[in-house]
């Protein structure tokens, strides 16, 4: 179970790390794997970037969903998933009956939607950098080998501050990842999440919070987002440990402000993180 106390600060320092994987995205989204990322935070090195394949029918694209990069102090791997950009992911963000996450044993389920997402990610080394001897068999392997690759060979992988985060749907797939991370390599992710939507089942959420010992999963009260998906039979459950901010009166009320990721970290930090004017 999480141990960890909850830090506001810590948690705004992560965001900048999705608004830049967003802002690449929406920059030029035919680029899938670009040699930079826009607005990376000063003193990260990037190592990975991360594709998806959106699809509706038979039509299929390969996009850019996010990257993984190395730096600060002390050394820490940030692997960070933008939200939702498309109408394609919106269709599946909606896609809710529950499947068997058979990533991590004794998973349980998760939303189909999700999991359909997850399965399709990969990695792939940014232009002018020197590829990989070998590329792992799993998406989980292929973070782990970009998280530690160049360490000392005295460095133990379990020890390295590895941090997983995401907003909106980039914050149910990154709790994807941090169960199967935990549970197929030797690193031990934090997970911080904004805006995630329910993953899966009573199952997942216990098995995902027995392996975590570093999970906030931070979620607006007035964001309807982090409620989804619904069932009349109540199968989905949130995963551990949530961390509750409240938007009503400290910013305008809409769907979109409510959901924002500014609005998150203005809630989290407001001395340090200006509200976006349209929703102050």
């Amino acid at each position: 179970m999480p141990t960890d106390v909850m830090n506001p600060a810590t948690a705004v320092t992560w965001g900048p790390f999705i608004q830049a994987a967003a802002a690449q995205y929406a920059s030029d989204p035919s680029q899938v794997n670009p040699a930079t990322i826009k607005n990376m935070p000063a003193g990260y090195t990037l190592v990975r970037t991360i594709q998806m394949t959106d699809s509706f029918g038979p039509v299929q694209s390969r996009v850019f969903y996010g990257f993984v990069a190395v730096g600060g102090t002390p050394q820490t791997a940030v692997v960070a998933l933008r939200g939702t950009a498309t109408n394609v992911e919106w269709w599946n963000d909606f896609q809710w009956d529950l499947v068997p996450f058979t990533q991590v044993p004794n998973g349980g389920k998760v939303a189909q939607g999700f999991h359909d997402i997850y399965s399709t990610f990969g990695t792939m080394t940014p232009p002018g950098q020197q590829q990989p001897a070998a590329a792992p068999a799993t998406f989980a392997a292929s973070i782990a080998q970009a998280a530690t690759e160049g360490l000392a060979d005295e460095v133990d992988p379990a020890g390295l501050p590895v941090v997983v985060t995401g907003h909106s749907l980039g914050g149910a797939l990154a709790t994807l990842l941090v169960a199967d991370l935990t549970a197929t390599t030797a690193l031990k992710p934090q997970g911080w999440t904004f805006a995630s939507p329910n993953v899966g089942d009573s199952v997942f959420a216990a098995r995902y919070g027995a392996m975590t010992t570093v999970s906030w999963r931070i979620y607006n009260q007035v964001d309807v987002v982090p409620y989804f998906p619904v069932d009349i039979f109540a199968s989905y459950q949130p995963v551990t440990t949530g961390y509750a901010i409240n938007s009503l009166g400290k910013a305008k009320w809409s769907l979109g402000c409510a959901h924002s990721l500014n609005t998150y970290m203005h809630l989290l930090s407001p001395a340090s993180v200006p509200l976006d004017p349209a929703c102050s």
